[in-house]
């Protein structure tokens, strides 16, 4: 499969995207999503056992990456030998280095902890109005 990319024939041994073995730790989506798989050679079937899901059938919560962003993205695994590769559809904690030191997630997960906080004091000021929310209520009755 890379033999023209990398000029070796080693790499034509490996599975395809397509064929990840369903123990995969990769979530579904991330296995079976059109674009981060490449075509498979002629000849080869596909046997993960995930069936594609079209644009429609995803979540909404799934956003587009900006080009720029992939950019940045496959410069950063481009960087990368085979081996390291290899290591990161195997080594789930390399993944997961690998993606938390991503701008875009960083930034991501900033945000998250931003509105976690607000939404921790917002919950301790409502909290401590409460007594006089009931004071209230009972002045009503």
């Amino acid at each position: 499969m890379f033999k023209s990319f990398w000029g070796s024939q080693e790499e034509q041994a490996q599975p395809h995207p397509q064929e990840i073995p369903t123990e995969s730790w990769y979530p579904p989506s991330v296995i079976s999503s059109p674009s981060l798989s490449r075509p498979s050679m002629s000849g080869s079937s596909a046997s993960s056992g995930f069936s594609l899901q079209s644009r429609a059938d995803r979540p909404h919560a799934l956003s587009q990456v900006s080009p720029a962003e992939a950019a940045g993205i496959i410069a950063l695994l481009k960087d990368k030998s085979v081996d390291e590769l290899r290591k990161l559809l195997s080594d789930k904690d390399a993944y997961r280095n690998l993606f938390l030191s991503l701008d875009l997630v960083k930034t991501q997960n900033k945000l998250r902890d931003e509105l976690r906080n607000g939404t921790l004091q917002l919950t301790r000021e409502n909290l401590e109005k409460e007594p006089q929310m009931m004071e209230l209520r009972n002045q009503n009755y």
